[in-house]
């Protein structure tokens, strides 16, 4: 596959998209409220499959050390804490939702908003599971982990619709940009 070198700026702007939406975070616990998950699933919505090229980098600053994770978080010690399965739960949400995107001619707010929301059970499901087993772990109490969590699904959703509404005005932008 190759890439122009328009696309590739096009992708380092997501990447930095993901960092600056690390923080801007509201520090809840135990999973902080950030605009990455908009920049996440914003990402396959406007490059299909190439999207997880954009998250993976992302992933490997942190990993790297570099503070790009909510909090300013960064290396294993933020996989594998409790928002360590969100951070999988991108490069998972931004695969699926791309190679869907890709093959999903038909676009549209609707389409977008379909996508979006169906990227947030791929961000959470990973996401949840691993919280569970970290503080399962940590004898911390999962129960109150959960009932925490449901206002910054709440807000993600929100966030998904704000995106769906995003994301053809930039598509278009994009076309523009290319032709």
């Amino acid at each position: 596959m190759k890439l122009s070198t328009r696309r590739v700026a096009q992708l380092a702007v997501m990447v930095a998209l993901l960092v600056i939406g690390a923080y801007v975070s509201v520090p809840l616990r135990p999973v902080p409220v950030t605009l990455q998950t908009m920049f996440v699933v914003l990402t396959p919505l406007l490059f299909g499959s190439l999207a997880p090229v954009a998250v993976l980098a992302y992933l490997l600053l942190g990993l790297i050390g570099l503070p790009v994770f909510a909090g300013g978080a960064s290396g294993l010690v933020a996989l594998s804490g409790p928002t360590g399965g969100f951070l999988v739960g991108f490069l998972l949400a931004s695969a699926v939702v791309g190679i869907v995107a890709d093959h999903w001619r038909w676009t549209s707010r609707t389409r977008d908003l379909l996508l979006a929301e169906g990227a947030l059970v791929l961000i959470y499901v990973p996401g949840v599971l691993w919280m569970l087993h970290v503080l399962l772990l940590s004898g911390t109490a999962a129960r109150a982990a959960l009932v925490a969590l449901l206002p910054v699904l709440l807000v993600d959703v929100v966030k998904m619709a704000v995106v769906a509404a995003l994301a053809p005005p930039l598509r278009a932008a994009l076309s523009e940009a290319e032709a």
